[in-house]
């Protein structure tokens, strides 16, 4: 054989093994999708995700209890996991409206027909475990997500540039009052907890003006022990099921340090519980504009395990009163997404079934066919 021959031939065997590399890379990441309305048949809805390159979708209450839908998923191969909205709980709320979150005026963390169930109410968790439990049974997903597992906050409508303000921060019903006086390291001198929000006025005056930092801390642990909880009881009954947490999308020290103070995320705490860390870097909504989904998955490594952060980023408006979002937006976005080690997960599958220009940049970088 002539050297020409012999290199020529050396080249193409090496080409082929990055090929072979990049396509095996590729596959072993989660390439998902959140979707959460039957807008076509299932059948559509599954082909359509799988033309795209997905590998699993991210579903809501409603396709998730959709047996044609479970079905076409599993005869296509695609992985399907649940989205539990673990503490904003509109029935619970309409059951038990104490069982609500309340910030220092009294006020409830409701927003539309959303409710936030406070994080201290134990017996709340433990119906909710409970609930999880029998869901998973039922619907056997490949995984399952924990949204809205947080303290109260709309952060979607955070402007980047003047942050939260003056949030009402939650929550200082007597569960959360009792479990942070209980919790120590601080002398208050209104302690015990009272029965009503007039009684505990003292309290919480004593608490906001004195030991807001204990505060804080407090929220961050009790949200903590709440993962430990929840993801524990989960893998008890299921072990090997894969839990995601959604993740507000702000660094550690942004907002002066508002994801720990407001949202009671502390991603250094909770990563360990979790398979995966989804941070919603949603960023034609929140108005940071392209190059951000780079920068905020660079500074989240710094907490996460880069194996388990996991990307979920926008497609575009989800209504006529969200921020446009083109298709280079969208584009800029992806290829920072899937720069990470873990994936994708994009919000939401619906909005590309009409927009034919970022279907096909989402086939060209996901590897789907038309």
């Amino acid at each position: 054989m002539s050297r020409a021959k012999f290199v020529s031939g050396l080249i193409f065997s090496l080409i082929c093994i990055h090929l072979s590399c990049s396509a095996w890379a590729q596959s072993s990441k989660v390439l998902g999708a959140k979707v959460y309305h039957p807008v076509r048949s299932p059948q559509e809805l599954v082909e359509f995700a799988k033309s795209l390159g997905l590998n699993t979708l991210f579903v809501g209450d409603e396709l998730a209890n959709s047996l044609p839908f479970r079905k076409q998923c599993r005869a296509a191969g695609l992985k399907y996991f649940l989205i539990l909205r673990t503490f904003n709980d509109p029935e619970a709320a309409r059951q038990d409206p104490t069982l609500v979150s309340i910030d220092r005026q009294g006020k409830p963390a409701r927003r539309g027909d959303d409710a936030m169930i406070c994080p201290s109410r134990e017996d709340f968790r433990r119906a909710k475990v409970e609930r999880i439990r029998a869901t998973i049974e039922r619907l056997k997903p490949d995984g399952v997500t924990l949204d809205y597992f947080r303290f109260f906050i709309y952060w979607e409508a955070v402007d980047p540039q003047k942050g939260p303000g003056d949030f009402p921060a939650f929550c200082f019903d007597r569960a959360c009052l009792k479990d942070f006086v209980e919790s120590g390291g601080v002398k208050l001198r209104n302690a015990p907890v009272a029965d009503t929000i007039a009684k505990n006025r003292p309290l919480i005056d004593e608490i906001w003006r004195d030991h807001r930092d204990a505060w804080y801390e407090w929220r961050v642990r009790r949200i903590a022990k709440n993962a430990k909880e929840m993801t524990g009881s989960i893998r008890k009954e299921f072990p090997g099921l894969p839990i995601v947490l959604h993740a507000v999308p702000w660094t550690r020290d942004e907002f002066d340090g508002g994801r720990g103070k407001i949202v009671g995320q502390d991603l250094r705490l909770l990563a360990p519980y979790f398979d995966y860390v989804s941070p919603m870097a949603y960023s034609a909504l929140t108005h940071r504009g392209p190059g951000w989904v780079e920068k905020l998955d660079h500074s989240l490594l710094t907490e996460v395990p880069a194996e388990k952060l996991l990307p979920s980023i926008e497609v575009g408006p989800d209504g006529p009163e969200f921020p446009p979002m083109s298709p280079a937006h969208y584009e800029s976005d992806l290829k920072a997404a899937l720069a990470s080690k873990t994936g994708v997960v994009l919000y939401h599958l619906e909005l590309l079934l009409d927009d034919p220009a970022k279907q096909a940049i989402t086939r060209k970088l996901l590897g789907g066919v038309r």
